[in-house]
């Protein structure tokens, strides 16, 4: 049988067309993934390396910034005047709210909305803080630090601490450690201290001006943290720790103790005066130029400082129309916080006449003999301008004019001296430059006195310049200039920051006094000087006389003349001991609203109380003259259970008399009270019956009495009389307030004090 053919080898089919762009299509894809894939990588790693490594920082690692403590700002005598108190901050990660599981949500939360609504509820009910805006705050989901709430005292955070616990939140929300700045003395120095923002940055007065300074370096704590948000376990040890470096302290020159007198006294006179754009009262070290006082009325609270202070500016911006009221608010605000001894002007009025004497001396233009007719006017210009006294002085010495505040005197000075020498005098006393105190919103004058050229030019300028108006100065340049003439006639820096300390007390840097130059001879300043003594001791400005002490001084009394109405600045500047100066003075009382405005009535009695009280506190000790010493007050003696005779025989010896009341032959009952400060020879009401311990009179009126008339009233009554504010010539002082309302019963042998004003405290301008 025949084999079968062999089959023929079957040759290779060629793939159809179909099939070969499936292969091209498949490897095409595997090309552009592999090339989107290494492109892709090459974008996270070399384009997007630093934000995805700063996102993966940012959930492995928890960065929060730790406040460095701001330095304590302290008195002269370290006493603290500003200070740093331990506070937290709360801080939520709304970005971490969104990767919390249902599982790990408080009790009956269950979705991330139900989660913000828990957390907006729960903390706005126990912090006090506004719900709406904190459920907004946890809507931000690509943020991780949002501030809950800052300057939280200890108990709040103890309690929030727990209510995350309790929740399970931990992972969501943080504590961080701050400060609060606090203001111990309250009020007290507000415009000079300033205060800080919410971010502890200096906003106003030294905390701005020394910002840096107290402010230190912020430190930081970062911390490693699991896939929920939780902190790694501590020992684990996966945290670094960068600590804040505290900020320096300042020392300064004001003595906390002399700015309460200068405060309390420009307080009472503020509110009697009714001053109602500014009190200024500024005290200087005479030989270094520190600051040992500014205090300035109105003033605020540094603890509180986005609220007003003054109550009827408050109900004139309430009365304004809503649309209105943010703006006025935030124009008071400003006001309320400018510290108006170093940042607004005025016309110093007839104080500066110590300065136009002084360069009349300085440049031989006229000597302390010289002499000028006052017929009361001078005429100048085409202008007559009056002397206050409507009468005219008379033929007056240097002496004289000052001590009578005589306006045709000094104009006659200042013309005789010639705007060149006025100008230059004006200018090497300081007041056409800032001082360059150490603070700021010192403004500058510039603009606001008259030129050599205008001066020249305008004999009326000149003439009413050399008596103090027309031309503007600061309560700082004032109270420099008159250092200057106390010195010995060397102008000074003024200067509030004594020393800058590092934490450990140690000194970073003290401050030198400065002379900026010498502007008068020392015998200059010496014949100037005595005759603002004499105006004290005899001429306008008696209300400035301290027992003991031997007080130089000057009032004025400037229009303010760019102005409506009828406004003045009354002032008195001055300096004590005038036979060796420590202390000068400035009282400025700006827009009283009281019937008789004088410096010299109204300003210089707050120079005398003031003065009174700081002398003595600063260790000067006092020379009393035979005369002084008959009228200084003493204490009552003890003598309560002591027999008549022994008691009346204390009494005496400490230049009291007594009186007993009643037939018993013991003291039982004494007024004024042992202890008690009386005026030497007042009267020591002794009871020795009990039927007759209760004895009483009327006080009388002693409102525009003299001094003898008033003595002799309350002589006729039984009750002692301790004179406030005359000098060593009582003449033509008179009452003008009593310490206990006329009308009142008393006890027999009651101390009533009586304030006195001098009728011819006119100043002049």
């Amino acid at each position: 049988m025949p084999k079968p053919p062999k089959a023929k080898a079957s040759e290779p089919k060629r793939p159809s067309g179909k099939m070969n762009w499936r292969n091209y299509a498949v490897l095409t894809v595997m090309l552009v993934l592999v090339v989107l894939v290494i492109g892709h990588m090459a974008l996270i790693q070399l384009v997007q390396g630093d934000a995805w490594l700063s996102r993966a920082r940012s959930q492995q690692m928890s960065d929060s910034a730790v406040a460095a403590k701001r330095g304590t700002i302290y008195d002269a005598n370290k006493e603290p005047l500003a200070i740093s108190a331990d506070v937290w901050r709360l801080i939520m990660s709304p970005k971490d709210i969104t990767e919390v599981k249902p599982a790990r949500m408080p009790e009956g939360v269950t979705t991330t909305e139900g989660l913000r609504a828990f957390i907006a509820d729960g903390l706005s009910a126990l912090l006090g803080v506004d719900r709406e805006r904190l459920f907004n705050q946890t809507g931000k989901t690509n943020s991780q630090y949002e501030v809950v709430k800052s300057k939280v005292e200890y108990d709040q955070k103890e309690a929030f601490s727990k209510w995350v616990t309790e929740n399970k939140l931990a992972g969501i929300f943080s504590i961080i450690p701050d400060y609060k700045r606090y203001y111990p003395q309250g009020t007290l120095l507000s415009h000079v201290l300033g205060f800080t923002g919410t971010d502890n940055n200096g906003l106003e007065g030294l905390e701005a001006a020394y910002d840096e300074v107290l402010s230190g370096v912020p430190g930081r704590i970062v911390t490693a943290q699991n896939g929920w948000g939780d902190e790694m376990p501590s020992q684990m040890e996966y945290s670094k720790v960068v600590d804040a470096e505290d900020g320096n302290h300042l020392v300064l020159t004001i003595n906390q103790t002399v700015q309460m007198y200068a405060e309390k006294y420009l307080a009472e006179a503020v509110k009697e005066t009714g001053s109602t754009n500014r009190g200024c009262i500024l005290i200087q070290d005479v030989k270094t130029g520190g600051i040992m006082a500014m205090a300035t009325k109105g003033d605020y609270d540094p603890n509180n400082p986005f609220v007003l202070a003054d109550e009827e500016k408050v109900k004139e911006i309430e009365a304004l129309p809503a649309e209105e009221r943010a703006a006025a608010k935030t124009t008071a605000l400003q006001q309320q916080w400018k510290n108006k001894a170093v940042s607004e002007t005025y016309e110093p009025g007839s104080v500066f006449k110590v300065f136009t004497a002084a360069a009349g001396l300085e440049e031989g233009a006229a000597t302390a003999a010289t002499s000028f007719n006052c017929p009361g006017y001078y005429k100048v210009g085409g202008w007559t301008i009056r002397c206050h006294k409507h009468g005219g002085h008379g033929t007056l010495d240097m002496a004289g004019a000052i001590s009578n505040s005589c306006n045709p005197y000094f104009m006659q000075l200042g013309m005789k001296m010639g705007a060149h020498v006025f100008f230059k005098y004006f200018t090497a006393f300081g007041f056409t430059e800032k001082t360059g105190i150490d603070m700021s919103g010192e403004t500058s004058n510039a603009g606001l006195y008259h030129s050599e050229k205008t001066l020249s030019e305008t004999a009326a300028s000149l003439a009413t310049a050399a008596f103090g108006q027309t031309n503007k100065v600061t309560p700082i340049q004032m109270i420099t200039g008159i250092s200057a003439i106390a010195n010995g006639g060397k102008l000074m820096t003024p200067y509030v920051v004594q020393q800058i300390l590092d934490g450990d007390g140690n000194v970073v840097k003290n401050t030198e006094p400065t002379v900026r130059r010498q502007v008068v001879s020392a015998e200059t300043a010496a014949q100037v000087s005595g005759m603002m003594e004499a105006a004290v001791n005899g001429g306008g400005c008696k209300s400035a006389y301290v027992a003991g002490y031997r007080v130089a001084g000057k009032t004025g009394t400037s229009e303010k003349r760019d102005m409506e109405g009828n406004e003045v600045v009354a002032s008195f500047a001055g300096f004590a001991p005038a036979d060796d100066p420590q202390i000068a003075i400035l009282v400025l009382l700006d827009q009283p609203q009281c019937a008789v405005r004088y410096g010299g009535t109204i300003s210089a009695p707050v120079a005398q109380k003031v003065l009174s009280e700081v002398l003595p506190y600063l260790g000067v000790e006092p020379k009393y003259t035979n005369a002084e010493l008959a009228k200084l007050s003493t204490n009552a003696p003890a003598v309560v259970g002591k027999n008549t005779t022994a008691a009346q025989a204390a009494i005496t010896n400490v230049g009291l008399s007594a009186r007993v009341v009643g037939s018993g032959t013991t003291v039982i009952k004494q007024v004024p009270e042992a202890g008690q400060s009386m005026p030497r020879g007042g009267m020591v009401v002794l009871y020795t019956d009990d039927s007759v311990t209760d004895k009483t009179v009327t006080v009388p009126n002693f409102s525009g009495m003299s001094v003898t008339a008033a003595n002799a009233a309350a002589a006729n009554v039984g009750i002692n009389l301790r004179l406030s504010g005359v000098g060593l010539d009582s003449g033509q002082a008179v009452a003008n307030k009593q310490s206990v309302e006329a009308g009142t019963k008393v006890p027999l042998g009651t101390t009533v004090t009586v304030s006195f004003l001098y009728k011819d405290s006119a100043d002049g301008g």
